[in-house]
């Protein structure tokens, strides 16, 4: 007699086990073409779909038609373990909900606490890794790093934050494993953060915000981002959406970017583009430069003394890349000096600043603590971009969003 086991917590999969024994009960009784088998196979299914199934069964000659069909179709999803290298308390974690059919959930924590008494062949079954949490639950590339030689057939890592700086090291550079990033889910909460930063320069807010702390009614010119020159240093996915936001404020758009390739919208607008070796002529061009770069040995202090002093007295700065990717003493003499209007900083080169740093004290300084895209639902957004890439390699196509591990981006 053969027998055949369905666990799961979906209705629709229960109902299919109580068909199937009914049916593999009627079948037995019947003598006709029915070879008699002992074999049993455990099918274990988790949420609304199967996540394995045992070839055994789609092999096994004594089944129904109707059902060896019905677990061919079910094998056809992937199998695949997800581990998730986070702490347990994550509030986006309960978007995993969505995974993919085929995608399972093997575990969620952290080397030292939840995962210290794995064996190695827990460690076996990994072969997709998710990199996510902010704050006490934020993981780090160290612990990444310990965990390395257990992961020995891991296929794909994904990092829920779109710098990855954090995450690459050479062991992890030089491996096959594809890595995939959140480049997008951030993308417009710092666009409209750059474009703050901007009018508040442009209308003066402080100067308001003492107005009305003193009870003094004084008239005061303001200024218009209308046909002001948008300098975008890193014209990536981030630098992008500011420059579309910035449109939207009738801004003049010019852009450095590596690559001088543009996209047919760019084309139209007639954009123009500055190579690297020409960002001092960028910096001279703006009223406002944002710099939204990621940060890698080539991008460290590309924002440098020299770039900074061709700006023009009346310019302001904006970064919502890396901290790293700007000489900030340079900056701050600048600042000091006031050899530029003015500062907007959602990063610095060290975080947290220290408190000793200059420009906590500087009355030019818009400063933010690398908050500017921390909205309420900038996490969960994240996991679900996760979830559509998941999907995608389940099915087995194109991944988005591939980082290229020796340029860091």
């Amino acid at each position: 007699m053969c027998s055949v086991t369905i666990a799961s917590r979906s209705s629709w999969v229960q109902l299919s086990g109580r068909l199937w024994q009914s049916e593999l009960q009627r079948h037995q009784r019947s003598p006709e073409g029915h070879r008699p088998c002992n074999r049993s196979v455990f099918v274990v299914c988790t949420g609304r779909v199967m996540t394995h199934l045992s070839q055994l069964v789609c092999r096994h000659t004594s089944l129904p038609s109707t059902y060896r069909r019905f677990l061919q179709t079910a094998m056809s999803a992937s199998h695949v373990e997800l581990f998730v290298l986070s702490g347990r308390e994550a509030p986006e974690l309960k978007e995993l909900v969505h995974l993919p059919s085929g995608m399972h959930l093997l575990s969620t924590g952290r080397p030292d606490m939840e995962l210290k008494d794995w064996a190695k062949s827990d460690w076996d079954k990994v072969q997709v890794l998710l990199k996510c949490g902010t704050g006490k639950d934020a993981s780090s590339k160290q612990e990444l790093q310990d965990i390395w030689p257990h992961l020995t057939n891991l296929k794909w890592i994904h990092s829920a934050s779109a710098g990855v700086e954090k995450l690459l090291f050479p062991e992890l550079v030089k491996s096959s494993v594809t890595v995939t990033n959140a480049k997008g889910a951030y993308s417009h909460s710092l666009a409209e953060w750059a474009l703050t930063a901007c009018s508040w320069f442009a209308k003066d807010l402080p100067r308001l915000k003492r107005q009305q702390k003193d009870r003094r009614w004084e008239p005061y010119y303001v200024e218009e981002l209308r046909g002001k020159t948008l300098g975008v240093v890193g014209y990536g996915d981030i630098g992008q959406e500011t420059a579309n936001v910035a449109r939207a404020f009738k801004m003049n758009i010019v852009a450095l970017r590596r690559r001088k390739e543009l996209s047919q919208h760019d084309k139209d607008l007639h954009l123009k583009i500055y190579t690297p070796d020409k960002l001092n002529d960028l910096m001279a061009e703006s009223d406002y430069v944002v710099a939204a770069l990621p940060h890698t040995d080539k991008t460290e202090k590309l924002i440098s003394s020299e770039a900074i002093s061709h700006m023009k007295k009346t310019a302001v700065f904006i970064n919502i890349g890396r901290g790293q990717t700007v000489d900030e003493d340079a900056l701050v003499n600048a600042l000091q000096e006031k050899k530029i209007r003015g500062a907007g900083l959602d990063v610095t080169y060290t975080e947290p600043l220290p408190t000793d740093s200059p420009l906590w004290d500087l009355d030019n300084v818009l400063l933010s603590p690398h908050c500017a895209d921390r909205t309420t639902t900038f996490q969960a957004e994240a996991i679900q971009q996760f979830t559509e890439l998941a999907k995608l390699y389940i099915e087995g196509k194109e991944l988005f969003n591939v980082v290229d591990k020796k340029t860091g981006y």
